[in-house]
């Protein structure tokens, strides 16, 4: 956003002006309840759009795009980041990183989702939630005969630090392994296939 830009407060679909929320509480909520996978499709973007709005309209899809490209506008350029947070995990060590460096109590302050975001990410070291962010992100080095007593030590702390996965994160993580392990099985059978053709003709 630009220095000059006010805070929005709404998105336009088609004609109309659709009011938000966009409290910091109410987007986690948003978020929250779009990763429900055990809701239908159009219960779960009703309660999405519900946690920041009064009253969402019967056709959920153009106000729930507008939203979310409000909010979390595409980057096509970006390449694809590893996680190192997540909100509810977290949530002790956020808020007492706001009260360490900014002075605000993010039990009790309202703060728009844009200033939040954009304060998290800007939190300078010292915090302990600046710390496990740095352990997460933090490369393994190959083993030498120098480091084993730091490999150890980074070991421990990936381990304590560790992001925790949710049902329906494991239930991803196991689909997409399924899916690699055909793909390298695919890729192995290749190469037998061409042996066979190449030696099943005349000599």
């Amino acid at each position: 956003m630009r220095l000059d830009e006010r805070l929005p407060d709404s998105v336009p679909v088609g004609r109309k002006r659709y009011r938000l929320d966009l409290d910091f509480r109410n987007v986690l909520g948003f978020m929250r309840e779009l990763g429900r996978d055990e809701l239908m499709p159009a219960a779960r973007e009703y309660r999405a759009l519900r946690c920041i709005m009064r009253r969402p309209p019967r056709d959920t899809g153009p106000v729930l795009a507008a939203v979310r490209e409000l909010l979390f506008p595409a980057r096509e350029t970006a390449p694809p980041q590893k996680r190192l947070t997540d909100f509810e995990q977290d949530a002790d060590l956020i808020r007492a990183a706001f009260l360490q460096e900014y002075g605000l109590n993010l039990w009790r302050d309202r703060l728009h989702w844009f200033e939040f975001s954009a304060l998290l990410s800007a939190l300078p070291e010292g915090s302990r939630y600046s710390d496990v962010l740095g352990i997460r992100a933090r490369p393994m080095p190959k083993a030498t005969k120098y480091n084993a007593e730091e490999r150890q030590w980074l070991a421990r702390a990936k381990e304590a630090c560790k992001l925790r996965l949710s049902d329906a994160d494991q239930a991803r993580a196991y689909e997409e392994g399924v899916r690699n392990v055909f793909a390298v099985l695919k890729s192995l059978a290749k190469p037998k296939e061409r042996d066979s053709d190449a030696g099943s003709g005349p000599v």
